[in-house]
């Protein structure tokens, strides 16, 4: 039983191809949280080296998303998030009750990942945490706040708005007076 566990653990060439094979999304991931290609690539090497000092504590099912959580730890270190005043993390009035989140949710990710990338760029950090960790990563609110070191109610209404914040502008062909525009809807 000892020696089947011993096989389902990583090992320090698994890691150094899942760094290879996936340095794309991974580089994606470290240059949204920090906005930053030199901070990027720290974090990424940190993260590396990390894990090739934990390997065999790893098994190979979790180990792609033992890098991510790696990286991501290391960019809240880096980066250090901080949370808001009470005035700026007060809940949202509007549809913060949780309805048409998921469609919001839908027509934000449904862009692509550059335009999503550009978007988040232009949040603050923590706001771009909160939308990459509830929203790409998958963390719930709850793993999301701790991560952060954030309140809950404060995560809920911070990715609220980051989720605000990222949503695809749609325009509409008006002719005004002043001649033809585009004009955001």
């Amino acid at each position: 039983m000892g020696a089947m566990l011993q096989q389902d653990r990583c090992t320090q060439n698994d890691y150094v191809r899942l760094f290879a094979d996936s340095a794309e999304p991974l580089r994606w991931l470290c240059y949204t949280l920090t906005g930053n290609e030199e901070l990027s690539e720290k974090v990424l090497r940190a993260a590396f080296e990390q894990s090739l000092k934990g390997a065999d504590c790893v098994f190979r099912d979790w180990m792609a998303s033992w890098a991510r959580r790696l990286i991501i730890q290391a960019c809240i270190a880096l980066m250090r998030p901080t949370g808001c005043g009470p005035e700026e993390c007060a809940c949202l009035h509007s549809r913060e009750d949780g309805s048409g989140i998921s469609d919001r949710l839908e027509l934000a990710l449904s862009q692509s990942p550059d335009a999503l990338q550009q978007r988040l760029l232009h949040l603050d950090p923590l706001p771009r945490f909160a939308f990459v960790l509830r929203a790409l990563e998958g963390y719930s609110r709850r793993e999301t706040a701790l991560l952060l070191e954030i309140g809950d109610r404060a995560c809920e209404s911070i990715f609220t708005r980051a989720l605000e914040a990222v949503q695809p502008r749609l325009y509409v062909f008006s002719s005004a007076a002043m001649g033809a525009e585009l004009v955001a809807i």
